[in-house]
């Protein structure tokens, strides 16, 4: 974690977690949790350059406030997503939930020794993949153009050919015939689409042998070319434009 400015720990840290402990009896050690999880949020900010926002800020985020911004060009309007680090918000305050402190300070109980190890197997690569997931979100970006649905990286370029199936990413919304978020458009972790614009040679790849199985389509799914991503983006933004754009969904 980043060294700060003694200003920043005197005058945030005090008033955060002293709202935490009037609320509930707080242990050392679990103070010692909160007081790193601030501490990291505010070093990815500094390595990121974002301000994360923790899923609660959709309830207080103001009612003007766009969850898209709109860039027009001189043969069609564009609609790029703004990005998200509510997903990665969440892994990092999980991730903290393993760091090692005194005794108690984790499920494990009083081993110190195993809650090191619980720490380096489970807490390490939760955060890992929470940096994972911010740098994502820095450097692409979802696209609606009139036209297509795409992947690009956060100056707009293209992302090149799709690692798993080829072809560049994007996509016409007429070939779509589903989408959805997983687990749940309450809590979007996998934007998910089917479209049968890539070559019917490649829907079997990864996860489109279970989409597309017999089984799969006996019970109402459509043919297709399947494609999850990290919600790295606004979902709220993004369902608006599926239906704006009138993609298919089953």
């Amino acid at each position: 974690i980043l060294q700060l400015p003694s200003s920043i720990l005197n005058a945030r840290l005090p008033g955060i977690i002293s709202s935490v402990k009037g609320t509930s009896s707080f242990h050392k050690s679990q103070m010692k949790t909160v007081q790193v999880w601030v501490l990291s949020l505010y070093s990815m900010k500094v390595a990121f350059g974002f301000t994360a926002q923790l899923p609660l800020s959709r309830l207080q985020s103001s009612s003007k406030s766009s969850p898209k911004r709109r860039i027009t060009s001189l043969d069609a309007s564009l609609d790029v997503i703004q990005p998200s680090y509510e997903l990665t918000s969440v892994f990092l305050a999980l991730s903290t939930a393993f760091i090692p402190g005194e005794a108690g300070s984790l499920a494990i109980g009083n081993q110190p020794k195993l809650a090191k190890v619980g720490a380096v197997l489970l807490g390490l690569p939760i955060f890992l993949f929470s940096l994972f997931l911010a740098y994502q979100a820095t450097t692409l970006r979802f696209t609606f153009d009139d036209n297509e649905f795409s992947l690009v990286k956060s100056d707009l370029s293209s992302t090149g050919e799709n690692v798993v199936v080829g072809g560049e990413n994007r996509w016409a919304y007429n070939s779509f015939v589903n989408y959805a978020f997983f687990p749940s458009e309450t809590f979007p972790v996998l934007v998910y689409f089917k479209e049968t614009q890539t070559p019917e040679s490649q829907w079997m790849v990864g996860p489109g042998e279970m989409a597309n199985s017999p089984d799969a389509i006996a019970k109402g799914a459509k043919p297709g070319q399947v494609h999850f991503f990290p919600v790295i983006g606004d979902p709220r933004a993004m369902k608006a434009e599926f239906i704006s754009h009138g993609c298919a969904k089953i």
